[in-house]
């Protein structure tokens, strides 16, 4: 279950984008909405849906409804990926920089590549950026991790939006 501070935080993000022309540009904060019936993803996934259907935060991404199924290619199998992922086990949730990011089915964790200048799938390092779906969003797209798993400056737009809502530590 999401906590109650995301949506909280995501109006705050949506109210700030609206204020700011230059960070309308590059961000998106959309409302939510009801879930498609028989739309197939992880239970927080699918409540988050509800709260923001999807949305650019900055240099993380999180696919929205119409789009999320068919970016689910990324979690095929890849021949010679030192990582071997497969839509059973792995979501493809959405994607930060250039490199898509997962949630493991089976415990709902987020996973990402965090090496720059590797293709994400030539890479060996594949590791657990938080612990659910909500902890995600709350810490890495709207929180101080934002810029460890993003590797952004000082000076991000976003980062600045953040530091504006009081979540850049």
């Amino acid at each position: 279950m999401i906590s109650p501070e995301v949506p909280r935080l995501l109006s705050m993000a949506r109210e700030a984008v609206q204020q700011d022309p230059e960070w309308s540009i590059m961000n998106s904060v959309p409302a939510g909405g009801s879930v498609p019936v028989g739309m197939e993803g992880p239970s927080e996934y699918l409540e988050l849906l509800g709260i923001v259907n999807g949305g650019i935060f900055g240099r993380v991404v999180i696919l929205d409804a119409n789009t999320v199924a068919k970016m689910q290619f990324y979690a095929d199998e890849t021949e010679g990926a030192p990582v071997h992922l497969e839509r059973d086990n792995w979501f493809c949730l959405g994607k930060v920089n250039d490199d898509p990011v997962f949630v493991d089915r089976a415990d709902g964790s987020v996973w990402g590549f965090p090496d720059r200048g590797v293709i994400w799938w030539q890479s060996d390092v594949f590791e657990c950026w938080a612990e659910s779906v909500g902890d995600f969003i709350l810490d890495s797209a709207l929180g101080g991790r934002c810029r460890h798993v993003t590797g952004a400056s000082e000076d991000d737009q976003w980062w600045r939006l953040l530091r504006h809502i009081g979540r850049g530590e």
